[in-house]
């Protein structure tokens, strides 16, 4: 497997992540990521050539090469990148952090770049290459979602008890699936609704998993 297509690295270091410098460093990164994004909605993944990114970032190829050794490397820390860009919402409101954390990569793939990676999404995900990154950054939003539906259980929003994994199914799938399955738009009215209709079920008690029969 060559150097651009190899699956990128479990370990995560300076020399590949390259966001916690300063200077004329931190810009070159900064470029070089943002152009990555570009090109990763222009055309996808299986056709974005290092080399385009270093056209468009105005960064020499060897240069990247250096930070990233990998072409997947190069893009799970573009869409790393845009995905940390997105503080965790703190609203006041389970509600509001919801709607907040819905929307954010709503607006995100309504712009021409997001746009290609939802087209991205749709055509590419069996590569195993993508299905990793996108895993990975699956993981992360999951986490910070998590933590918004503990925050307001804390509050008194919902019920102890609650089913966090099952409410965020159900609120995320929803407006996952109408975006990138079905190809159609997020309104902010529609996310509202989907987190009002399985909120208001949430704390009439109905997000909860029955407990699995034991075994005599």
């Amino acid at each position: 497997m060559d150097r651009e297509s190899a699956a990128p690295s479990a370990r995560r270091s300076r020399r590949t992540e390259g966001t916690r410098v300063g200077g004329r460093a931190e810009r070159v990164v900064s470029a070089v990521l943002s152009a990555t994004h570009e090109e990763l909605g222009r055309v996808g993944y299986g056709a974005l050539r290092v080399e385009d990114v270093a056209a468009r970032s105005g960064v020499a190829k060897t240069t990247i090469y250096r930070r990233w050794p990998t072409k997947a490397e190069l893009v799970a820390a573009s869409l790393r990148a845009a995905n940390e860009e997105q503080e965790p919402p703190d609203t006041g409101t389970l509600r509001g952090d919801l709607l907040a954390a819905v929307m954010g990569p709503v607006r995100m793939y309504q712009t021409p770049t997001g746009r290609g990676i939802v087209r991205m999404l749709q055509t590419e995900r069996a590569d195993p290459e993508v299905e990793a990154i996108l895993r990975a950054l699956r993981d992360r939003s999951r986490q910070v979602r998590r933590a918004l539906v503990e925050r307001g259980i804390a509050r008194g929003e919902l019920p102890a008890g609650v089913d966090t994994e099952l409410l965020l199914d159900l609120i995320f799938g929803a407006t996952h699936g109408r975006l990138v399955h079905r190809g159609e738009d997020v309104s902010e009215a529609y996310a509202a609704a989907a987190i009002d209709t399985v909120l208001a079920g949430a704390r009439a008690g109905a997000a909860r998993l029955p407990e699995a029969p034991r075994r005599p």
